[in-house]
């Protein structure tokens, strides 16, 4: 299983959170937000003492929910001329067929040009702040600008592909899950189709702000994800009630030995189920 922090660089507490656990060996990957101030230079210096024990990703910034507006220009192509719109209208636009697709390939493009600035290197996985990545226009611009990179160093994709039978049967929530599962489920048929390398199933879906027991989920998540390559997405930070609250299960949590491992390379399924 791939333990996956999301939002390094979204906010100091979350970058101390993230850095603490990985010296810890508490994750295996970790998805970062490069068009942000604080994912600058030296956090990414900070990450990349930790890049042999987990692998890290570009987290694509679409949207400008829950993001600061401290934003960074040094690219001019890295985020758009306008503000990023919200969540709602990116959705509305992505499932009319308005979002352009060379105007997303120069976006994706541009943040993962930040990242090979930032972090002297390319990233080993992408994906997107709320999974915008996913979206009709913007999953096919990604699946283009990737396939033009040199094949032995094309990142493995996230997709969010959940097995819904399971979440039941682990008591998990699952009616948001469904929601962004299918997405997920295109996304891993077409990167299939493409040969691109991909997780297998994917968890931690659920009401972040609640104040339901993290402790007695996070275990339920992990038994949905028997193989290597699943990935359970978290979100640890040190302010926010809910954000602490993972913080603190992941730091004191029993892994088994076996139980956590980075993205196992090797080459794309040969199809996607095709079943949620």
């Amino acid at each position: 299983m791939i333990l996956c922090a999301d939002d390094y660089g979204l906010r100091d507490d979350i970058n101390r959170a993230i850095l603490e656990l990985c010296h810890a060996r508490r994750l295996t990957a970790v998805s970062c937000m490069t068009v942000l101030e604080r994912c600058d230079v030296s956090s990414a210096k900070e990450l990349l003492l930790c890049q042999r024990s987990i692998d890290i990703g570009l987290h694509l910034c679409l949207t400008d929910e829950g993001l600061p507006l401290s934003i960074l220009a040094k690219s001019r192509d890295a985020v758009p001329s306008t503000p990023f719109p919200s969540f709602k209208v990116l959705l509305a636009k992505a499932l009319t067929g308005r979002l352009p697709l060379e105007k997303m390939k120069t976006l994706i493009s541009a943040q993962y040009g930040l990242f090979l600035e930032k972090f002297g290197r390319a990233p080993d996985f992408i994906d997107g702040h709320l999974h915008t990545h996913q979206l009709p226009g913007v999953r096919h611009g990604l699946i283009e600008f990737v396939l033009s990179l040199p094949e032995t160093s094309r990142p493995y994709i996230r997709n969010t592909r959940m097995p819904l039978a399971t979440l039941r049967h682990q008591k998990l929530p699952w009616l948001k899950a469904a929601f962004i599962g299918a997405f997920g489920k295109r996304m891993a048929m077409e990167l299939a189709a493409e040969g691109l390398r991909t997780n297998s199933d994917f968890a931690g879906i659920y009401s972040f702000g609640s104040k339901e027991a993290y402790a007695t989920s996070f275990p339920r998540f992990m038994r949905c994800l028997p193989e290597r390559n699943g990935i359970l997405v978290v979100h640890p930070g040190l302010d926010e009630a809910w954000r602490r609250a993972e913080f603190d299960v992941l730091k004191e949590y029993p892994f088994e030995k076996s139980a956590l491992n980075r993205f196992e390379l090797r080459s794309a399924q040969s199809h996607a189920p095709d079943k949620l």
